[in-house]
């Protein structure tokens, strides 16, 4: 049989653009952002999926800062010499920019970048602390906390810097900020009736709404990708008001309707996070453990499974496809503290898992941007 010229042509410039593609370091399955403390303070760096490639986004000068409410147990802790937790670091939709914390001007604001450490952005200018920045869906808003005002409250500025709006308006402390898929409401936690509970307002700072009502506290809000349930970190089944050392997650409607306990970890369950596709959610627990590992279950919490055979590991975050969670690892030598964590990915079914840094310093708060 004669294949025809075009038809040859056609396979030569599909096999050279796949060619290029893997050249240029895989960029289709997104890059993994992550914070490491080489120099005795935080950087951001950004690396391929299979660990190579691994790039330095901010000049080692300057040392990153974030929020400092840790998801595990509600405290603040000191990593080097700063504070940090996991949602230091927030993608734009198309995976180009990356919005962070830094004090390299006296304080902590908020900063945008390229995915490639150019066009660094200052986003906020004030004296007091800015911090847990979250992009909206279309990318041209950041939501962010500061206490500028006398307490921590929602704020919301433009891509660029302008157009600053206060959202939410209380003595009590507000964050935790989190968009939902469409871009019209933004999830949070306050402490304005008392304990924490999770509450949502309109991107205006409209028709403020709270989402959980009970004695125990609720925190660490997560919008499914279709928008209409949101999961969250509870000890409501424990003890009153909030019990760090024993929590489970939970799940409820966007209107705060139909809640459902996912967990029966009896210890610690926490950090849930949505597969793309909505059908799973990863999260870390230690049940049975006396250290947290990576488990992925159902979206109604059946066929809870560990996915990572009872290995220290915690801050679970998916790929772009859904096929792979990335996830930072204390492997014996040290916690999340004062030790050597690394970043690895494992499949979501529980085989393959790669580590994807090696050093003596931690590696951790992974993010895996969207696909390019």
């Amino acid at each position: 049989m004669r294949i025809r010229a075009p038809f040859i042509i056609i396979i030569a410039v599909l096999t050279l653009a796949a060619l290029t593609s893997a050249a240029c370091g895989g960029r289709s399955d997104g890059r993994i952002a992550f914070i490491s403390y080489p120099y005795g303070n935080g950087e951001i760096y950004t690396m391929n999926p299979d660990g190579s490639s691994a790039t330095r986004l901010i000049n080692p000068d300057f040392p990153l800062a974030a929020s400092v409410l840790m998801p595990s147990t509600l405290a603040i802790i000191r990593v080097a010499r700063h504070y940090t937790d996991n949602w230091s670091l927030a993608w734009s939709p198309d995976g180009r920019r990356i919005a962070f914390v830094s004090d390299r001007d006296g304080n902590l604001e908020i900063y945008a970048a390229s995915a490639d450490g150019s066009d660094l952005t200052r986003l906020t200018h004030n004296d007091m602390v800015d911090r847990e920045p979250a992009l909206s869906p279309d990318g041209g808003r950041v939501a962010f906390v500061s206490d500028r005002d006398g307490n921590l409250e929602i704020y919301a500025v433009n891509a660029d810097g302008s157009e600053m709006a206060r959202l939410t308006n209380n003595d009590a402390d507000d964050w935790q900020p989190v968009w939902s898929p469409d871009g019209r409401r933004i999830a949070f936690v306050s402490e304005r009736d008392g304990n924490l509970e999770i509450y949502a307002v309109n991107v205006d700072g409209s028709d403020l709404t709270r989402l959980s009502n009970n004695p125990s506290g609720d925190w660490s809000p997560a919008w499914s990708p279709d928008g209409r349930r949101i999961v969250y970190v509870s000890a409501r089944e424990i003890v009153p008001r909030y019990a760090p050392a024993h929590t489970e997650i939970y799940a409820m409607n966007a209107d705060g309707s139909e809640i459902t306990r996912l967990t029966n970890s009896d210890r610690v369950a926490r950090e849930p996070a949505w597969s793309p596709d909505g059908r799973r959610i990863a999260f870390s627990s230690s049940y049975g453990h006396a250290h947290s590992s990576i488990y992925v279950m159902d979206m109604d919490g059946s066929n809870a499974r560990m996915a990572w055979g009872g290995i220290p590991g915690y801050g679970p975050a998916w790929s772009p496809d859904g096929r792979r969670i990335v996830f930072t690892n204390y492997p014996g030598r040290g916690d999340i503290q004062t030790g050597d964590t690394e970043i690895y990915t494992i499949n979501a079914d529980g085989s393959g898992w790669t580590q994807l840094t090696d050093n003596d310093y931690g590696d951790y708060s992974p993010s895996w941007g969207p696909a390019r």
